[in-house]
Parts: structure tokens; C-alpha cells; sequence
């Protein structure tokens, strides 16, 4: 059985915002609470509250600073004043929350200072504040110290790294030399540790996420005033083909951290098929516009016969060499087929031929026939829409005791029948990869492999 993830972005996404919607939908917030208190950086203290946006409840997750390192991260005037393009939708009171705070508030290890918070709370946008510009070493070496899982840090380390490319390019240095900035600061270190424990304890198969919503006009940050989206932001959708959609909404609605953890993630841009919600949370932004702003992240999982329904496109092909035919394969797996193969028949003209089939998920059937013309010399396919039935299926973690003596795990996967009865089989390539490590025959490992298959 699947555990998906699914993150609707249609009102941006932020670091502050992320992490509030990934408590109220279930994680483990007690862990989180733990990494941050084990972080070398001591100036800062987190408050979660419920609040209210448009109507729905949500959370709300505050990062508060030590007197003197306050920024101008949501000083909306700051931000979009002096005759930047802003409209009415700034025009807000900043202090205001937009929200009505319930009476959980739940303050931890708080200070007596409180800054007041936008979009995210990751923009330092001035250097006034002697707040010290980091590299991706010293963040790293931050992380190094603190007490997380090895997935935990795997993915927080993940996030800087692609936030160091980013800013890297943007400013045309490497990702050793450049300095974060904004991205730098204790209050950005602890939303990527505090997203990072969260997701490692969900710690779901997929991950789904809507189209990214950007807005536009310009910000005022620590490099000046630089249109929407900043550089940084542009350049992680870029690098990793995160799906943005620009609307007419003025403002900045991405932040760098929010865009460099949702990369982090690898998410798949559309809606899960046949997912079960089991629970839902909201994360709300600090800003009050016309609109909802929240960040939505639901937990649940696929289960057979509820994965939706699929496409299947062939045509038939009589002049393809055996190398073209292969590289057709290659392309189409790579732009999204769930499956690709040749099948060998004979045509009306008593010619042998091939028969290509392609299965794939409906929204990605327009790319895939754009790849099949490009790749074969037909000039026409069919199209058809099934429905499927699949298992519920999960990853399981196989202890082998190998002939050599020595013991060793590899990955699983294990399907449930409609019988309720279950089957249990090792995946082939890490078969391969330990039998080359111990210098063994693929099919003693095998055997090894269903033995403990069948300890389950």
C-alpha cells in the first residue's frame, strides 16, 4: 500500500507555511521539537498556534529571534514600498495576521521579542542587522551538529545545496564561494530542519504537488530591489523543472526556501489517482490577501482498483532498426511512460514489423505521442483509455544471510491480494548489486533473497 503525499501550492509556497501544514496533517511535531532544540544556534525560539484564513482553520509555525536580530523579512511597507509595483493586496496592515488566533498558542523556549512575519520568514532583505552571511559550509556544519535522522539530514542538506546552486548562479560564483543571505539566517536553518524531521516522519512513497502560483512586480532584498520571481527562485523552478504558473497577483508568492524544499522532494505535478485523504493540514502564510493563503498538504494512500485510470497509445512501425527501437524505448520512459515495449507482428503487406505499446497516465499521453513521432517514422497511433486494477503494494526490507557467511539487507516489495493474502518479492537490481559486492552468482543471491521473503 502507497503513503502519498499531496502539496496544493495554488497560493505559493514558503518555508514557515510548508512546515505548518505538515504538523496539522499528522507529523511528528515532538521530533521536530527535538532537532531544533539540538541546533548549535541557540537565538531563536518557535511558537505554533492555530489561526484562521478565509474560514479554515489552520497553523500557524512562528520563528521569533533574540532582540538585535530582527529583519525586515514582513515589513510590507519595507518590502513593497517607496513606489515598488505593488497593489491593494499589500495594502494591509503587516502587523495584522489576518487571522483569528484560537487558545492554544503554544510558545516554546520563547524570548521576549517577536518580529512580525509576511509571506515566509526567510527574506533577511537588509544587511543592517549584523546578521552573519553564511556559505553552504558553515550551514552545513550547522546541520552536522544537530541531532537528526540520517534521512532528516539527507534532505535538509539536500535543500541548502540546491538553494547554494541556485544563488551560485544567480550571482555567478560557485557553491562553495557564494553567500546566503536571506537563505542564511537562523530563522531559514530552522525551517529546513523543521520540514526536513517532518517529512522523514511521514516518510511517504510519492510525493504530488499542484502547479507552483507565482506573483508579480518586485521585492525589495539584501541584493536591492529584483523583480518576481527573485533569481534564486527562478533559477531552482529551472533546474528542476518545478511547474510555476505566473498569475496577476502582485507580490512575492515563492520564497527560495520554500521552492528549494519542494525541489528537495522531487514531487510529481499532478493530481494522485485513487488516493484515500486520511488526513489533511494547513499551513498558513503570514500575509493577508484576497485570497486563501495556505499551503495544503494531505496524507493518504492508493490502494487497487482507486489508482485512476490509464492510456494506452501503439502504432505500428515496419523500418526501425534495432538501435532506433531501443532508443525509442529509453526516450519514452524517460518523458514519463509508466510502460514502453516493441511487439513483433507481421502487416498486411507480409512484412515483418513491430507493434509499439505505450501505457501511460492520461496527462502525460500528449508529450508521449509528441516523443513517438519524433522518435519513429509513423505517421499515425491509436489512443486508448482503461481502466486498472492494481495491488496495494509497499517496500519492505529483507535481511539476507548470505553463502559467504556474511549478512546483508536489500529493498523489497511487498503486494497485497484481494484474498488478503500477501506476496513478497526482492527487487532484481539490488539483488545484482550485492551479488557483484560479494562477488557471488545473481542466483545464489536470489535464493538468499526469497528465503528471507518467506521469513516475513
Amino acid at each position: 500500500m502507497e503513503k502519498v503525499l499531496w502539496l496544493d501550492c495554488s497560493a505559493g509556497i514558503a518555508g514557515d507555511m510548508l512546515v505548518a501544514a505538515l504538523i496539522d496533517a499528522g507529523g511528528d511535531r515532538l521530533a521536530m521539537e527535538r532537532a531544533l532544540a539540538s541546533l548549535p544556534e541557540k537565538d531563536f525560539s518557535i511558537c505554533v498556534s492555530h489561526v484562521e484564513v478565509s474560514g479554515v482553520r489552520c497553523v500557524d509555525f512562528d520563528v521569533m529571534l533574540a532582540p538585535g536580530l530582527e529583519t525586515h523579512d514582513h515589513d510590507m511597507a519595507y518590502l513593497y514600498g517607496d513606489g515598488l509595483d505593488i497593489t491593494h493586496e499589500h495594502d494591509h496592515d503587516a502587523h495584522e495576521h489576518a487571522h483569528d488566533h484560537g487558545h492554544d498558542h503554544d510558545t516554546h523556549d520563547a524570548h521576549e521579542h517577536s518580529h512580525d512575519h509576511g509571506q515566509d520568514h526567510e527574506h533577511e532583505h537588509a544587511h543592517a542587522h549584523g546578521h552573519h552571511h553564511r556559505t553552504l559550509g558553515e550551514v552545513l556544519e550547522i546541520l552536522a551538529q544537530a541531532t537528526l535522522s540520517s534521512g532528516a539530514r539527507a534532505l535538509a542538506e539536500r535543500a541548502f545545496t540546491i538553494l547554494a546552486d541556485a544563488e551560485a548562479a544567480a550571482h555567478g560564483k560557485t557553491r562553495e564561494t557564494v553567500l546566503f543571505h536571506e537563505v542564511g539566517a537562523i530563522d531559514s536553518i530552522v525551517d529546513v530542519v523543521a520540514a526536513s524531521v517532518l517529512l522523514d516522519g511521514l516518510s511517504p512513497d510519492a510525493v504530488y504537488a499542484t502547479n507552483l502560483t507565482e506573483g508579480t512586480g518586485s521585492v525589495r532584498t539584501a541584493h536591492g530591489v529584483l523583480p518576481v520571481p527573485v533569481p534564486a527562485v527562478a533559477e531552482i523552478c529551472r533546474a528542476h523543472e518545478l511547474s510555476v504558473c505566473v498569475s496577476e497577483r502582485a507580490g512575492e508568492l515563492i520564497t527560495p526556501t520554500g521552492a528549494a524544499l519542494l525541489a528537495a522532494l522531487s514531487p510529481t505535478f499532478s493530481t494522485p489517482g485513487g488516493m484515500v485523504i486520511e488526513k489533511t493540514g494547513y499551513g498558513a502564510g503570514k500575509r493577508s490577501y484576497p485570497w486563501a493563503n495556505f499551503v495544503r498538504a494531505s496524507v493518504g494512500r492508493a490502494e487497487a482498483a482507486r489508482e485512476g485510470r490509464i492510456c494506452k497509445l501503439e502504432c505500428e512501425v515496419d523500418d526501425a532498426t534495432g538501435e532506433a527501437m531501443g532508443e525509442t524505448i529509453d526516450r519514452l520512459l524517460e518523458a514519463g511512460a509508466r510502460e514502453a515495449h516493441w511487439i513483433p507482428l507481421g502487416t498486411k503487406k507480409g512484412r515483418p514489423a513491430w507493434q509499439l505499446q505505450v501505457i501511460c497516465l492520461p496527462e502525460d499521453s500528449e508529450a508521449l505521442e509528441l516523443e513517438i513521432f519524433r522518435s519513429t517514422t509513423t505517421i499515425g497511433l491509436r489512443r486508448e483509455l482503461m481502466d486498472r486494477t492494481v495491488l496495494p503494494r509497499e517496500k519492505v526490507r529483507l535481511a539476507l544471510s548470505l553463502p559467504d557467511g556474511t549478512s546483508a539487507e536489500i529493498e523489497g516489495k511487498r503486494v497485497t491480494l484481494p484474498d488478503s493474502t500477501q506476496r513478497t518479492m526482492p527487487e532484481a537490481d539490488d539483488v545484482a548489486a550485492l551479488a557483484r559486492k560479494h562477488d557471488l552468482s545473481y542466483q545464489l543471491v536470489w535464493q538468499a533473497a526469497l528465503a528471507a521473503c518467506a521469513a516475513l
